[in-house]
């Protein structure tokens, strides 16, 4: 009994119960929803990323990584990810419905 607890336990706790695994843009976004919220009704002064342009994101965030714009955060932020990276974070933003 006390296995098969430990078992469910970890089920649950690592993720293997998640019916769709997560991709590599969707794990690289996690550290933009800690801030920019998926909620786009919510209020917040960070600006929800849901539904933008994908061009605008890439934009923005080679901007902040070139150091071409200022920022507290997102230049640090910024220049931890590759082009490749963000391409993809920005391309998943935008992909996802705004509603």
């Amino acid at each position: 009994m006390k296995l098969i607890s430990l078992l469910f336990f970890f089920q649950i706790n690592t993720g293997l119960s998640q019916s769709a695994p997560m991709n590599s843009a969707q794990f690289l976004s996690g550290a933009c929803i800690s801030c920019h919220t998926l909620d786009k009704a919510a209020p917040s002064a960070i600006p929800s990323l849901v539904g933008r342009s994908s061009e605008s994101i890439l934009s923005d965030m080679l901007d902040y990584a070139s150091g071409r714009r200022a920022g507290l955060l997102m230049p640090q932020i910024a220049k931890g990810y590759s082009r490749e990276q963000i391409e993809a974070i920005a391309n998943y933003f935008s992909s996802l419905d705004p509603s």
